[in-house]
Protein backbone atom coordinates (compact mmCIF):
# COMPACT_ATOMS: atom_id res chain seq x y z
CA UNK A 1 0.00 0.00 0.00
CA UNK A 2 1.48 3.29 -0.80
CA UNK A 3 0.88 5.72 2.57
CA UNK A 4 1.50 8.65 0.96
CA UNK A 5 -1.30 8.15 -1.68
CA UNK A 6 -3.40 7.35 1.30
CA UNK A 7 -3.08 10.93 3.26
CA UNK A 8 -2.85 12.42 -0.15
CA UNK A 9 -6.79 10.70 -0.67
CA UNK A 10 -7.72 11.06 3.11
CA UNK A 11 -6.49 15.26 2.93
CA UNK A 12 -8.55 15.15 -0.49
CA UNK A 13 -5.60 18.26 -1.63
CA UNK A 14 -7.13 20.37 -4.79
CA UNK A 15 -4.33 21.74 -6.51
CA UNK A 16 -5.56 25.46 -8.38
CA UNK A 17 -3.59 28.02 -10.36
CA UNK A 18 -4.88 31.58 -9.07
CA UNK A 19 -2.87 32.97 -12.52
CA UNK A 20 0.01 32.96 -14.43
CA UNK A 21 1.02 36.36 -14.70
CA UNK A 22 4.39 38.97 -15.22
CA UNK A 23 4.10 41.70 -12.72
CA UNK A 24 5.99 45.00 -13.34
CA UNK A 25 7.60 46.99 -10.50
CA UNK A 26 6.14 48.28 -8.05
CA UNK A 27 3.99 45.44 -7.24
CA UNK A 28 2.74 43.37 -3.73
CA UNK A 29 0.49 41.06 -3.04
CA UNK A 30 -0.90 39.89 0.18
CA UNK A 31 -2.13 36.26 0.90
CA UNK A 32 -3.78 36.42 4.34
CA UNK A 33 -3.83 33.11 6.48
CA UNK A 34 -6.06 30.35 4.86
CA UNK A 35 -6.61 26.54 5.24
CA UNK A 36 -4.69 26.01 2.10
CA UNK A 37 -1.19 24.85 1.03
CA UNK A 38 -0.52 28.26 -1.23
CA UNK A 39 2.59 27.60 -3.32
CA UNK A 40 4.68 30.04 -5.63
CA UNK A 41 6.80 29.49 -8.73
CA UNK A 42 8.87 32.34 -10.06
CA UNK A 43 9.53 31.01 -13.67
CA UNK A 44 11.66 33.86 -14.69
CA UNK A 45 12.68 37.28 -12.44
CA UNK A 46 12.93 37.79 -9.10
CA UNK A 47 10.91 39.09 -6.19
CA UNK A 48 10.73 38.46 -2.03
CA UNK A 49 8.51 36.38 0.37
CA UNK A 50 7.73 37.98 3.04
CA UNK A 51 6.63 36.16 5.99
CA UNK A 52 3.97 37.67 8.45
CA UNK A 53 6.82 36.51 11.24
CA UNK A 54 10.65 36.24 10.09
CA UNK A 55 12.81 37.45 8.01
CA UNK A 56 11.82 38.23 4.01
CA UNK A 57 13.08 35.57 1.56
CA UNK A 58 14.54 36.63 -1.46
CA UNK A 59 13.44 34.41 -4.68
CA UNK A 60 15.04 33.57 -8.20
CA UNK A 61 14.71 32.34 -11.27
CA UNK A 62 13.00 28.37 -11.07
CA UNK A 63 12.50 29.26 -7.17
CA UNK A 64 9.43 27.03 -6.06
CA UNK A 65 7.57 27.75 -2.91
CA UNK A 66 5.46 26.11 -0.47
CA UNK A 67 3.50 27.02 2.30
CA UNK A 68 1.98 23.97 3.93
CA UNK A 69 0.26 25.55 6.55
CA UNK A 70 -1.80 28.70 4.70
CA UNK A 71 0.60 30.86 6.31
CA UNK A 72 0.02 34.68 5.74
CA UNK A 73 2.73 36.31 3.58
CA UNK A 74 2.87 38.98 0.89
CA UNK A 75 5.06 38.74 -2.33
CA UNK A 76 6.46 41.61 -3.50
CA UNK A 77 9.05 42.99 -5.42
CA UNK A 78 10.50 44.79 -2.67
CA UNK A 79 9.04 45.11 0.86
CA UNK A 80 8.99 49.43 0.58
CA UNK A 81 6.48 48.56 -2.47
CA UNK A 82 2.25 48.91 -2.47
CA UNK A 83 0.48 46.18 -1.23
CA UNK A 84 -3.05 45.15 -2.79
CA UNK A 85 -4.68 41.67 -1.36
CA UNK A 86 -5.26 38.55 -3.35
CA UNK A 87 -9.43 39.57 -2.99
CA UNK A 88 -8.18 43.03 -4.80
CA UNK A 89 -5.66 41.61 -7.52
CA UNK A 90 -8.33 39.12 -8.39
CA UNK A 91 -10.78 41.50 -9.16
CA UNK A 92 -8.53 43.22 -11.30
CA UNK A 93 -7.69 40.71 -13.44
CA UNK A 94 -11.55 39.77 -13.62
CA UNK A 95 -11.61 43.54 -15.54
CA UNK A 96 -8.36 43.92 -17.03
CA UNK A 97 -6.52 40.95 -18.48
CA UNK A 98 -3.16 43.26 -18.93
CA UNK A 99 -1.11 40.65 -16.58
CA UNK A 100 -2.33 37.59 -17.77
CA UNK A 101 0.32 35.19 -19.27
CA UNK A 102 -1.42 34.54 -22.99
CA UNK A 103 -0.67 38.36 -23.48
CA UNK A 104 2.89 39.48 -25.09
CA UNK A 105 4.89 40.18 -21.63
CA UNK A 106 6.33 42.80 -20.79
CA UNK A 107 9.58 44.05 -21.05
CA UNK A 108 12.13 45.11 -18.43
CA UNK A 109 11.74 44.09 -15.24
CA UNK A 110 8.81 41.94 -14.90
CA UNK A 111 8.38 38.70 -12.99
CA UNK A 112 6.95 35.66 -14.26
CA UNK A 113 4.90 34.17 -11.66
CA UNK A 114 2.22 31.07 -11.12
CA UNK A 115 0.65 31.81 -8.04
CA UNK A 116 -2.07 29.35 -6.62
CA UNK A 117 -2.96 27.05 -3.51
CA UNK A 118 -4.25 23.24 -2.81
CA UNK A 119 -7.26 23.66 -1.07
CA UNK A 120 -8.15 20.50 1.78
CA UNK A 121 -11.45 18.44 2.00
CA UNK A 122 -11.72 19.39 5.61
CA UNK A 123 -10.21 22.38 7.67
CA UNK A 124 -8.78 19.21 9.95
CA UNK A 125 -5.48 18.69 8.11
CA UNK A 126 -3.89 15.52 8.20
CA UNK A 127 -1.46 14.93 11.09
CA UNK A 128 1.25 13.49 9.00
CA UNK A 129 0.77 16.91 7.06
CA UNK A 130 0.53 19.06 10.13
CA UNK A 131 4.30 18.38 10.63
CA UNK A 132 5.57 20.22 7.75
CA UNK A 133 7.65 23.08 7.93
CA UNK A 134 6.07 26.30 7.62
CA UNK A 135 7.58 27.17 4.61
CA UNK A 136 9.25 24.66 2.10
CA UNK A 137 11.59 26.87 -0.67
CA UNK A 138 13.81 24.81 -3.43
CA UNK A 139 16.26 26.84 -4.94
CA UNK A 140 15.58 27.07 -9.13
CA UNK A 141 18.89 25.80 -9.32
CA UNK A 142 17.94 22.58 -6.89
CA UNK A 143 14.66 22.55 -9.38
CA UNK A 144 16.83 22.29 -12.42
CA UNK A 145 19.28 19.56 -11.10
CA UNK A 146 16.35 17.22 -10.43
CA UNK A 147 15.11 16.29 -13.46
CA UNK A 148 11.61 15.08 -12.99
CA UNK A 149 10.95 18.42 -11.25
CA UNK A 150 12.11 20.44 -13.81
CA UNK A 151 10.42 19.02 -16.68
CA UNK A 152 7.32 18.82 -14.70
CA UNK A 153 7.71 22.60 -14.02
CA UNK A 154 7.93 23.20 -17.73
CA UNK A 155 5.37 20.90 -18.95
CA UNK A 156 3.37 23.62 -16.20
CA UNK A 157 4.13 26.42 -17.71
CA UNK A 158 3.85 25.33 -21.31
CA UNK A 159 -0.19 23.75 -20.38
CA UNK A 160 -0.87 27.46 -18.77
CA UNK A 161 0.29 29.04 -21.42
CA UNK A 162 -1.11 27.58 -24.68
CA UNK A 163 -4.45 26.57 -22.92
CA UNK A 164 -5.10 23.36 -25.34
CA UNK A 165 -7.76 21.03 -25.23
CA UNK A 166 -7.86 19.48 -21.61
CA UNK A 167 -5.19 22.23 -20.45
CA UNK A 168 -7.31 22.09 -16.90
CA UNK A 169 -7.69 18.64 -16.34
CA UNK A 170 -3.56 18.31 -17.41
CA UNK A 171 -2.50 21.07 -15.08
CA UNK A 172 -4.06 19.51 -11.72
CA UNK A 173 -2.41 16.03 -12.20
CA UNK A 174 0.34 17.88 -13.03
CA UNK A 175 0.03 20.11 -9.81
CA UNK A 176 -0.91 16.68 -7.70
CA UNK A 177 2.79 15.21 -9.54
CA UNK A 178 4.22 18.96 -8.58
CA UNK A 179 3.34 18.21 -4.83
CA UNK A 180 4.63 14.09 -4.39
CA UNK A 181 8.10 15.35 -6.11
CA UNK A 182 8.53 19.04 -3.29
CA UNK A 183 8.09 15.90 -0.41
CA UNK A 184 9.76 13.91 -2.02
CA UNK A 185 13.14 16.21 -2.33
CA UNK A 186 12.04 18.19 0.96
CA UNK A 187 12.66 14.78 2.33
CA UNK A 188 15.84 14.42 0.90
CA UNK A 189 17.33 17.60 2.45
CA UNK A 190 19.48 18.21 6.11
CA UNK A 191 15.86 19.29 7.65
CA UNK A 192 13.67 16.61 6.35
CA UNK A 193 16.03 13.95 7.07
CA UNK A 194 16.24 15.28 10.80
CA UNK A 195 12.44 15.78 11.48
CA UNK A 196 11.06 13.91 8.32
CA UNK A 197 7.78 12.40 8.60
CA UNK A 198 8.16 11.00 5.40
CA UNK A 199 11.36 9.54 6.62
CA UNK A 200 9.18 7.71 8.74
CA UNK A 201 7.70 5.71 5.10
CA UNK A 202 11.17 4.79 4.57
CA UNK A 203 12.01 3.76 8.07
CA UNK A 204 11.44 -0.51 7.05
CA UNK A 205 9.96 -1.25 10.20
CA UNK A 206 7.76 2.36 11.00
CA UNK A 207 6.92 2.63 7.29
CA UNK A 208 5.26 -1.16 7.54
CA UNK A 209 3.48 0.04 10.84
CA UNK A 210 1.87 2.97 9.07
CA UNK A 211 1.09 0.73 5.76
CA UNK A 212 -0.71 -1.38 8.59
CA UNK A 213 -2.68 1.19 9.99
CA UNK A 214 -3.82 2.63 7.02
CA UNK A 215 -4.22 -0.53 5.17
CA UNK A 216 -6.77 -1.70 8.46
CA UNK A 217 -7.81 0.93 10.55
CA UNK A 218 -10.81 -1.18 11.48
CA UNK A 219 -8.15 -3.74 13.20
CA UNK A 220 -7.94 -3.56 17.16
CA UNK A 221 -4.48 -2.75 17.57
CA UNK A 222 -2.17 -2.37 20.61
CA UNK A 223 0.98 -0.95 20.60
CA UNK A 224 2.42 -4.76 21.73
CA UNK A 225 0.33 -5.98 18.46
CA UNK A 226 2.06 -3.70 15.99
CA UNK A 227 5.21 -3.82 17.72
CA UNK A 228 4.96 -7.84 16.81
CA UNK A 229 4.36 -7.39 13.50
CA UNK A 230 7.44 -4.97 12.87
CA UNK A 231 9.47 -7.14 14.69
CA UNK A 232 10.19 -4.76 17.03
CA UNK A 233 9.88 -4.89 21.23
CA UNK A 234 7.32 -2.53 22.25
CA UNK A 235 9.39 0.13 24.10
CA UNK A 236 11.86 0.24 21.38
CA UNK A 237 9.08 0.43 18.41
CA UNK A 238 6.60 2.81 20.69
CA UNK A 239 9.90 5.53 21.25
CA UNK A 240 10.99 4.88 17.34
CA UNK A 241 7.33 5.65 15.84
CA UNK A 242 7.40 8.78 17.97
CA UNK A 243 10.22 10.19 17.02
CA UNK A 244 9.69 9.50 13.31
CA UNK A 245 6.14 10.07 13.03
CA UNK A 246 5.85 12.89 15.62
CA UNK A 247 2.61 11.20 17.66
CA UNK A 248 1.94 7.93 19.37
CA UNK A 249 1.21 5.00 17.71
CA UNK A 250 -2.76 4.63 19.08
CA UNK A 251 -2.75 8.23 18.65
CA UNK A 252 -2.13 8.50 15.38
CA UNK A 253 -4.54 5.39 15.13
CA UNK A 254 -7.37 7.28 16.17
CA UNK A 255 -6.17 10.40 13.53
CA UNK A 256 -6.55 7.70 10.82
CA UNK A 257 -9.62 6.37 12.10
CA UNK A 258 -11.42 9.49 11.93
CA UNK A 259 -9.90 10.91 8.91
CA UNK A 260 -10.81 7.82 7.07
CA UNK A 261 -14.71 8.15 8.65
CA UNK A 262 -15.26 11.71 7.29
CA UNK A 263 -14.36 10.71 4.19
CA UNK A 264 -16.58 7.64 3.94
CA UNK A 265 -19.62 10.72 5.40
CA UNK A 266 -18.63 12.71 2.55
CA UNK A 267 -18.81 9.95 -0.08
CA UNK A 268 -21.20 7.27 1.00
CA UNK A 269 -24.46 6.98 2.35
CA UNK A 270 -23.76 3.68 4.91
CA UNK A 271 -25.39 3.93 7.77
CA UNK A 272 -23.54 5.43 11.02
CA UNK A 273 -23.04 2.44 12.65
CA UNK A 274 -21.56 1.00 9.25
CA UNK A 275 -18.96 3.93 9.04
CA UNK A 276 -17.91 3.31 12.77
CA UNK A 277 -17.41 -0.55 12.27
CA UNK A 278 -15.73 0.37 9.10
CA UNK A 279 -13.18 2.35 11.10
CA UNK A 280 -12.66 0.52 14.26
CA UNK A 281 -15.63 1.41 16.53
CA UNK A 282 -17.69 -1.17 18.05
CA UNK A 283 -19.52 1.67 19.94
CA UNK A 284 -21.95 4.18 17.74
CA UNK A 285 -21.30 6.40 20.74
CA UNK A 286 -18.19 6.11 21.18
CA UNK A 287 -17.59 6.87 17.52
CA UNK A 288 -19.94 9.50 17.78
CA UNK A 289 -18.21 10.89 20.67
CA UNK A 290 -14.76 10.91 19.34
CA UNK A 291 -15.60 12.03 16.08
CA UNK A 292 -17.28 15.62 17.52
CA UNK A 293 -14.16 15.86 19.58
CA UNK A 294 -11.75 15.88 16.53
CA UNK A 295 -14.22 17.64 13.89
CA UNK A 296 -16.24 20.08 16.11
CA UNK A 297 -19.85 18.51 15.17
CA UNK A 298 -21.37 15.34 15.47
CA UNK A 299 -20.84 12.69 11.94
CA UNK A 300 -24.76 13.30 11.44
CA UNK A 301 -24.14 17.13 10.64
CA UNK A 302 -20.88 16.34 9.05
CA UNK A 303 -22.52 14.42 6.52
CA UNK A 304 -25.62 16.60 6.65
CA UNK A 305 -23.06 20.35 5.94
CA UNK A 306 -20.61 18.38 3.26
CA UNK A 307 -24.21 17.49 1.35
CA UNK A 308 -25.21 20.74 1.05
Amino acid sequence: MDVLADILAVTRLAGDVFWHTHAVPPWGLRFDPAPVVWFHIVAAGSCQLVPARGRALALGGNDLVLLPHGAGHVLCDDPASPVISLDEFRAFLATRRALSARKRPPAGDATELVCGNYSLASARTHPVLRLLPAIIRIPGREVVDRTALWWTLQLLLRELADRDVGSQTAVSRLLDVLFVQVLRHWLDTAEGKRTGWLGALRDEPIGRALVLLHGSPEVDWTVASLARAVGLSRPVFARRFAAKVGATPLGYLRDVRLDRAARLLAESDEPLAAVAAAVGYSSEFAFNRAFQRAHGVPPGRFRRTRRS
